[in-house]
């Protein structure tokens, strides 16, 4: 790294106790810069400090938000710009060297400009810009302006580094190379996941475990549920969509999909056990998305419904015993679930997929690789 660094910082917007894809993704970053020799900063919006990284050179810096997000897409977006120029005048208070900025909040790459650090690395997680619908005018708008000020954003990072390949090729188009570190579990996470006890339930289980938003659509996991009574439907996890889905399913009176709110780690595993497929959905927009929920479940060694684009139906053909589908198409949900329920036993140990994951997709040892690259800049 230039100019023999000592203390990194990575930052964020978003919370480590709200958002787990946040705190997986940066937890193996922070991890081995520890165990290579650095200190470390960590810049977030919770409201507590993070305590389960107890050494004296990693230090938690808390920057929590003083109201709720807005709903509203531009009250929403001006929130955001601000918060994310009050970051950056924070950071340039701290006496850091490198600074690791990790998005999907487009606002904290466009105030890149504003920091005195000239040692920083962009983390790519989400290209959020791009999931903007064209079909509105003003979103189009919208989105043809933030395209601009990426672009013009991108110049102020040593490296840039993203998750999957459409995301290399997206940066290749503007001549940027881009490193790799590939979404996918935590070491810890591979070990819970590869030992999970046999489904005791005799009841065929379908589950979706994640966040209840707008991008999951999942009224259509509810319409399979309505159609196909016999099985039993989970979801877990919470969004801006969870009460309203629950006042859905209680206007239909369904009686086969319960909803289980902000599920531990150990109570994830307990619904991974139970469950015969996993499913997941974004929506047509975030074609270039792969989600890092999927990695989870075939860890767990589950049959894999998903509904969702080009990306993800790429990485998953490496794998066994999965379907992917349209997303928000019913007919062709209930088909996959009737194909999985022929398909699937009551003990499923799906080996093969946890073979891919061990040796491809533990975050640790591709943060590693990363770090690896960085020493060469």
């Amino acid at each position: 790294m230039q100019n023999n660094p000592k203390t990194y910082c990575f930052v964020t917007n978003l919370s480590f106790s709200k958002e787990p894809t946040v705190k997986n993704r940066l937890l193996p970053y922070i991890t081995q810069a520890i165990e290579n020799g650095f200190k470390v900063t960590l810049v977030t919006s919770d409201l507590e400090v993070f305590s389960e990284i107890d050494n004296s050179s990693f230090t938690h810096i808390l920057h929590p938000s003083r109201i709720e997000r807005p709903n509203s897409f531009f009250i929403r977006a001006i929130f955001e710009w601000n918060e994310a120029r009050s970051i950056f005048k924070s950071l340039n208070e701290l006496d850091i060297e490198v600074i690791i900025l990790t998005i999907p909040s487009m606002f904290l790459l466009f105030s890149a400009s504003l920091s005195k650090c000239k040692n920083m690395h962009l983390d790519v997680r989400d290209l959020t810009w791009e999931y903007l619908s064209s079909k509105k005018t003003t979103h189009n708008i919208a989105k043809f302006f933030f395209r601009m000020l990426a672009n013009w954003s991108f110049k102020f990072f040593s490296s840039i580094v993203v998750t999957n390949k459409a995301e290399i090729d997206f940066f290749k188009k503007r001549n940027i190379s881009a490193l790799m570190y590939l979404n996918g579990v935590s070491l810890e996470q591979y070990k819970d996941l590869s030992t999970l006890p046999r489904k005791k339930s005799k009841e065929f289980t379908d589950s979706y475990v994640g966040k209840v938003g707008i991008a999951q659509n999942l009224k259509t996991l509810i319409a399979a549920a309505e159609i196909i009574k016999d099985v039993k439907f989970n979801i877990v996890g919470y969004g801006t969509e969870y009460n309203k889905l629950k006042d859905l399913v209680l206007s239909k009176k369904l009686k086969n999909i319960d909803f289980y709110e902000n599920a531990d780690w150990e109570a994830v595993l307990y619904f991974y056990q139970e469950s015969d497929v996993l499913y997941a959905q974004l929506q047509e927009s975030f074609s270039g998305a792969m989600p890092s929920k999927l990695y989870q479940y075939l860890n767990a060694g589950r049959f894999v419904i998903y509904g969702g684009g080009s990306q993800a139906k790429k990485t998953l053909s490496n794998f066994s015993k999965n379907i992917v589908i349209t997303p928000d198409n019913v007919e062709k949900l209930v088909n996959a679930i009737k194909k999985s329920r022929n398909i699937c036993s009551k003990e499923l140990n799906f080996s093969d997929n946890l073979e891919i994951i061990k040796h491809n997709y533990i975050r640790e040892d591709n943060v590693r690789k990363v770090f690896q690259e960085w020493s060469k800049i």
